[in-house]
This record gives structure tokens, sequence and C-alpha cells, in this order.
């Protein structure tokens, strides 16, 4: 076993682009591959077509970009030993996640984006690629490592069992020239890939990778937001998470962006057997996370945590972190210190979380032990009373030690909304 469980995929037609009638121009696969060795291997990849009048056939050049990146690692892997004196160390993967694959897919991807033309017109040939322009996002994930290539504005995130999410790989400003980001479509398309390999150290690792289409990021107000929604989506339960996440992104497109979305998971859960030579990588990825400090603004982030009631998909044997009493704290100061006037306002952009935690679709436990990511939820989580589906009160009200104005608007947010008396039929 690989120690990896196979990967999630979902993909939705954007609101703004179902309101006007256009086609999805988002693409995503995943695939289960062996090695020549017969070692287990996930891969999954994303493709966002840039739509609009300068590339009408990009919902085209995006399936095509999956398919012929699923197409050229499966080819590369039967060919290749995983485990071995004849496997190449981690250095030739690495370069062959660089170098070599980007050119294989490239060089396919017009081939059949040229063969594809000629089936429907004649127009000149140098015109051809970007007819069908894309972005391409893809991870390969073997036993003892994973990794990372594509072009354009796709999203990668790790997060791990503790529910730390990091951005391992964005795109740089101007990568495209006169691109609005990098595309299959542009002749020197090969070299703006951007990679990297990672060893799986210890092996029994639990951890989460997201990658996504631009669409759902967009979505989020900050980087910050974007973390705190990639991991509830990695959180979503086993039972029942095709549904979830299209649930998911449908809401995330319909609030935010509006743009076309597509996303693919996969979680590493422990190997059975040991790894070889994983101390050999010299360069590992350097991710650059960020801890929520916020509330979050988002909708679909609050709907997405809806799902949180059974626990990390990938942990669903082990323990819930302790109450995080650190993060609470720094929260209440937070609120305590800054202007009276935000408490309110802040607390009311949480309704959903009040009204899910009284209502039973939410738990508290979840809220608590992701504090570190959201601090806020924690904070309601710890001032609720399952028992009266209220605050706390007594002890418990004053172990958080919430300053009069915070104390006197969380009152408020858990009081049931009234509903009005109707007069009386005549």
């Amino acid at each position: 076993m690989s120690g990896w469980r196979p990967p999630l995929q979902a993909r939705r037609i954007g609101a703004a682009h179902q309101r006007k009638g256009r086609s999805c121009q988002d693409a995503v696969a995943v695939a289960h591959c062996r090695s020549h060795d017969g070692q287990p291997v996930e891969v999954m990849v994303v493709a966002d077509g840039h739509g609009g009048e300068r590339y009408p056939l990009s919902d085209v050049g995006s399936a095509l970009a999956c398919e012929q990146a699923l197409l050229a690692v499966e080819k590369h892997l039967s060919h290749r030993a995983l485990q071995g004196a004849q496997a190449p160390g981690l250095e030739a993967w690495a370069h062959w996640l660089g170098t070599e694959l980007p050119q294989q897919i490239h060089s396919r991807w017009l081939a059949l984006v040229r063969e594809h033309w000629q089936q429907q017109s004649m127009a000149p040939e140098a015109e051809v690629p970007r007819l069908y322009g894309t972005t391409l996002g893809l991870v390969v994930m073997a036993p003892c490592w994973w990794g990372y290539t594509g072009l354009g504005d796709w999203d990668l995130v790790r997060v791990d069992a503790s529910g730390q999410a990091a951005l391992l790989s964005e795109e740089a400003a101007g990568v495209g020239g006169g691109e609005a980001t990098g595309s299959l479509c542009l002749e020197q398309a090969a070299q703006l890939f951007r990679s990297g390999l990672e060893p799986i150290e210890p092996p029994e690792a639990s951890f989460g990778l997201l990658l996504s289409t631009d669409g759902i990021r967009k979505s989020c107000a900050t980087d910050a937001d974007f973390l705190v929604l990639a991991a509830h989506l990695i959180a979503t339960p086993a039972a029942g998470a095709s549904e979830a996440l299209a649930a998911n992104l449908d809401q995330i497109t319909s609030e935010g962006s509006g743009d076309d979305v597509s996303m693919a998971m996969a979680l590493h859960g422990g190997l059975n057997t040991p790894c070889e030579g994983t101390a050999a990588v010299e360069q590992p990825i350097q991710a650059r996370s960020l801890q929520v400090r916020m509330p979050v603004l988002l909708g679909a982030l609050l709907v997405a945590s809806a799902g949180l009631g059974t626990g990390w998909y990938w942990l669903q044997q082990r323990s819930l972190a302790p109450q995080p009493a650190a993060a609470v704290r720094r929260q209440i100061n937070q609120l305590c210190q800054g202007p009276s006037g935000a408490i309110a306002g802040t607390l009311s952009s949480r309704r959903s979380q009040f009204t899910g935690l009284r209502q039973g679709r939410l738990t508290a436990p979840p809220l608590l032990a992701a504090a570190d990511l959201d601090p806020l939820g924690a904070l309601i989580a710890s001032s609720f009373d399952p028992a009266t589906g209220g605050m706390v009160q007594g002890e418990a009200l004053k172990a958080l030690g919430l300053c009069p104005l915070l104390a006197a608007a969380l009152q408020r947010q858990w009081q049931p909304p009234t509903i009005p008396d109707l007069p009386a039929p005549r």
C-alpha cells in the first residue's frame, strides 16, 4: 500500500458563466497508476481554460491538458521502478517533474490541439495554440515522496494533521509575459512550469494536499481566508465526500468570484513499508504558511465547515486536540482591545456558526481543534453550552475571562431569533 487515499475530485461551472450560458472552462482528473515494479502511485491534475473571445476553444484545451498530463505520467512510471537498486534517486524524479515532463506534456498538447483544429477549420496554424489556451497543475504521489509541476495560476495547499495549512505553490507575478498567466499556448510554456518534490518523513505522516484552479482562491477576501477554506474542504467527512465537495464548490462560485472552480484532494495516512533514500533531497519545498488571526468573511467557508461534525477525513480514529485556551485568549484580547463597535459586526459575520451549533449541524470539538486556523470559531465554540443550546454560564463563563462588551455581544448572538406574533385572523 502507498499510504495515499484515492484522490477526490470536483468541478463546477461558474455562477457567472451559467447566467451567460457559457460552458465550463475548467477540467480536473485523477488516476491510479503503477510503476514498473508494481508500486502504487496516485495522480491528480487540474486545468483552467482562459475563456473569452481570444480563447474560444479553451474548454477543449483544458480537457486535453489533463488527459495528456495523466498519460505522460502513466507512460513514464510504467518504465521506471520506485524501489530497489534500479530505481532512480529523488534528484532524478525532481528533474523529471521540472524538465522532462513539462516538455512531454507541452509537445503532445500542441500536436493534439492542432489535430483538433484541422478537423474544425483551416485557419492559420500559428494561431491555433492560442485558441485553446489553458493553465495546468499536476501532483504525483508515490509511496515515499510526492511532487508537483505545472504552469499558470493554480494553487496547491498542504494541510497537516493538526489543521495547519500552508500555500506551497503560486505563480510569480508577470510569469506569463503578455498573457495574464502562464499558459500552454505560449511558445515558451515548458520553461514556465514550476515544480517541486518532497520526501514523506516520517513514513507514518498524516497530511492532505489540495490542488485547485484559481476560482477558489479568488473567491476569498485574503490568502488567510483561502487557507482556512482549504483546511475545511480537506476535512470533509469520508461519507458522502464527493457530493459534499460538489455542493461546497457550488456555494463558493455563487457567493464568491463567479468563476469556474475545480479541485482535487488527496490524503496521506501512513505507510506499511519503509521508504528508501528519502534523505537525499537537497532542496525541499519552501512552504509559505499563514496563521489566521482574523474573522473569516467568506460565507462559503461557513457552509463548508458544516461538514466537520464527524472529524478529520483521514484522522477519524484520532482524538481531538484539547480546548485551545491560548488561541481563544488571543482572540478575546484582540476583540476586547479593539474598537468597541467592531465586536458586534465581527460576531455577526459568524451567524452561521452560532446557528449551526445551536441546531446541531455543527459540533464544538472540530472548531476547537482548528483554533490556530480559526480562533474566532474556537471562541464561539468555547462559549457554547450544548446542554442548553445557548451560551455557557457560571464557572465556565468566568473561565473565559470575557470583557463585559464581548460577553454581552456573545449573549445576544446565542439568543434564538424571536418570531413576531402574527395578527389574529378576522
